[in-house]
């Protein structure tokens, strides 16, 4: 039978060569991340267009004056049919009006009034007059996709051109009728890329996607395709995805996948055909008119700062500012807000071009390899932590044989990650067996690091306060580093493509928060290695008004920090809150989380500076602040879209931050709170 020590190292051998593992996924993700530094700066070429002509600007002109300041693209959107009449190129009318305006006058259109003494024109057709030529074809073009070829003549040739079509006015206005000739021409006369954006239609065969793919092409300098659409769907869905990853194959374009802050607006298909091609996928961040005009210029440019930097958003979608901007004229605002949004990005190492996402290499390939390799890390964490947990302090003697209930588990818990990974491999769903394991490894070693605080709970305190911080600061940084193994762990098993543009969710951050502060709370209670003297009696024993009052406190306090975990929380940030987070933004560049700097770290130290008399009722409370905070630095590398130097700086100017909260926090308890109880 092993010995209990030779166990024990084993298990630190297997955890080591899982932490190494994941640390050579982490160094390549570094490489990665870097590689993919272009940001593109886009402008809705529909809502300039409106915007210029309102206000009386030359659109050429402008566009010039705004890519000197740094706009690389141009985003054209699909013709639909209800937007024809409205354009300067063509015009649409029902068969039936078309009729009903003969017998009420004569019809001077010459295309029409050819029609009409023929007796062409049919009471259950569309007919699409065009004004010129590449107009024309592009209606005919586009809707011999929708329609049988029997279904869609070309009625005349000749100025003005006449296209008719089997179908009634309502369904024709819902369709997509290409990219408009004048607004691509603008991109391409203004030396900027285009970012065309398709609507998808269900019954679109693979041909028809890769005319639509080839028509792209000739329109000019591509980088970024969006989709849009009443329906919310990628090209291809739902029966097409396959033709159109394959298209985007061919073409090397990027994939725009657009930044949602709710799960009804994710694109239908959006998810699958970036599975397809997750090497072709960039991140777009846009926002709405309605809440742009609410919003000043300085948080516009933070905003989209921030998206490029904290979530690798890749594409920015700017639509006009409507406001003036100290005293300059609205073009002149413009114009700051494009130069203000580049200089934001070159400030953080960004670059400006064609949005670069993360890099097609075969290391995509050897993560899978290697994430298994990382997930052993986890159970060799988790039976480290039984061993903590089931000894207590001078327990540990060289010689003493390992239980053959552990040895049976420890292989038990070995076969099953081996298991777990190879057989989500086997079925397609790699992805899913690693966020398995990495949920486990955040709770594992998010655990295990509140247990290395354990001889501040159980030992005296030291009598100066300074002896006392300095003790607190040594635990700090011990259980932070055991917590970025953990982390390390996760971004060994998770860093892909698709949860780096957050296409793919990790779904297990909200548990790290409540489930590893709940377990600091129940170590710190019941194990003797903190010193507990909880015993079956006391558990027995009636519950103080009190006692109930904190415990339903506490859940109200786990409930609040779990509602307001992620990007888009449930529960937003107060008045107060939000500028405090401004401020540490514009200081710090990077903003620690207030959970760590405000509850965690100040916890984890005031435990070392407390008096014996206030650990029996305090302590607990304490522990979960601490457990609080350790959880945060797991949730915090857990956002795979988060670039891994923001998730290291972060970490960084929480532990100033938090040091220093912590620092006043001993010094006001030891200034205040004398060493011995009052006598009454």
């Amino acid at each position: 039978m092993i010995e209990t020590h030779r166990y024990r190292r084993l298990l630190y051998a297997v955890l080591c060569l899982g932490l190494l593992a994941a640390l050579f996924v982490a160094v390549w993700r570094v490489h990665a991340e870097h590689q993919a530094r272009r940001v593109e700066i886009a402008m809705d070429a529909q809502d300039f267009l409106s915007f210029a002509h309102a206000y009386g600007y030359n659109p050429k002109a402008f566009l010039i004056a705004l890519r000197r300041a740094g706009l690389t693209s141009l985003a054209v959107t699909e013709e639909l049919g209800g937007n024809v009449s409205t354009s300067s190129h063509g015009v649409v009318y029902s068969g039936q009006q078309v009729l009903d305006q003969a017998l009420l006058a004569p019809v001077h259109d010459p295309g029409l009034a050819r029609l009409l003494h023929d007796h062409a024109v049919k009471p259950d057709w569309v007919y699409v007059e065009a004004f010129d030529r590449p107009t024309y074809e592009r209606y005919l073009h586009a809707l011999r996709r929708y329609f049988e070829p029997k279904d869609v003549r070309p009625v005349r040739t000749a100025f003005p051109y006449v296209v008719a079509a089997r179908t009634d006015l309502d369904y024709f206005n819902n369709l997509a009728l290409g990219l408009p000739a004048d607004q691509v021409g603008l991109a391409r006369d203004t030396h900027l890329l285009l970012i065309p954006r398709v609507q998808n239609d269900e019954r679109y065969s693979p041909a028809a996607i890769d005319s639509i793919f080839g028509d792209i092409a000739r329109d000019g300098r591509v980088s970024t395709i969006i989709f849009f659409g009443l329906r919310n769907q990628v090209l291809g869905f739902p029966d097409q995805l396959d033709a159109t990853a394959a298209a985007f194959g061919r073409s090397g374009d990027n994939f725009g996948t657009i930044e949602v802050y709710s799960k009804d607006q994710l694109q239908k298909g959006n998810l699958g055909l970036a599975r397809l091609i997750p090497n072709q996928v960039v991140r777009v961040q846009a926002i709405a008119k309605l809440e742009l005009d609410k919003l000043d210029l300085p948080t516009v440019v933070s905003r989209y700062a921030l998206g490029a930097r904290e979530r690798n958003v890749r594409v920015i979608y700017l639509r006009p500012f409507q406001h003036e901007y100290e005293g300059k004229s609205i073009e002149a605002t413009n114009i700051a807000l494009v130069a203000a949004i580049k200089d934001a990005l070159l400030r953080d190492g960004l670059r400006i071009g064609r949005a670069t996402p993360f890099p097609r290499t075969r290391f995509w390939s050897v993560v899978t390899l290697l994430a298994l390799i990382a997930a052993l890390a986890v159970p060799a964490g988790f039976l480290l932590l039984i061993e903590f947990l089931r000894t207590g302090p001078g327990e540990q003697a060289p010689g003493r044989p390992l239980p053959r209930p552990l040895g049976r588990l420890a292989l038990i818990l070995f076969a099953a990650t081996v298991a777990l990974m190879l057989g989500a491999l086997a079925i397609h769903h790699d992805l899913l067996g690693r966020k398995l394991a990495a949920l486990a490894a955040g709770l594992t070693f998010g655990t295990l690091s509140f247990t290395t605080l354990a001889v501040l709970f159980r030992t005296p305190p030291p009598p100066r306060a300074g002896a006392a911080l300095s003790r607190g600061v040594r635990a700090l940084l011990a259980a932070v580093g055991t917590a970025l193994l953990g982390a390390l762990v996760i971004v060994g098993l998770l860093s892909h493509p698709l949860l780096m543009t957050e296409v793919e969710a990790f779904s297990g951050v909200k548990l790290l928060l409540l489930l590893i502060p709940l377990a600091a709370l129940l170590i710190a209670l019941y194990s003797p290695r903190f010193g507990s003297t909880l015993s079956a009696a006391s558990l027995q024993s009636p519950v103080r008004v009190w006692e109930l009052l904190a415990g339903v406190a506490v859940i109200a306090l786990g409930a609040v920090l779990t509602l307001r975990s992620g990007n888009q929380s449930d529960i937003g940030p107060s008045p107060l809150e939000q500028h405090l987070r401004t401020g540490l933004t514009h200081l710090l560049v990077v903003r620690p989380r207030t959970k760590e700097f405000l509850i965690g770290w100040p916890s984890l130290l005031l435990v070392a500076a407390l008096w014996p008399r206030h650990r029996r009722w305090l302590a607990w409370l304490l522990a979960l602040g601490a457990g609080v905070g350790l959880g945060d630095v797991v949730d915090t590398f857990s956002h795979l879209h988060t670039p891994l130097w923001v998730g290291a700086v972060r970490t960084i100017n929480g532990l100033l931050l938090g040091i220093a909260a912590g620092a006043v926090l001993v010094w006001l308890y030891r200034r205040f709170v004398p060493e011995e109880p009052a006598i009454e």
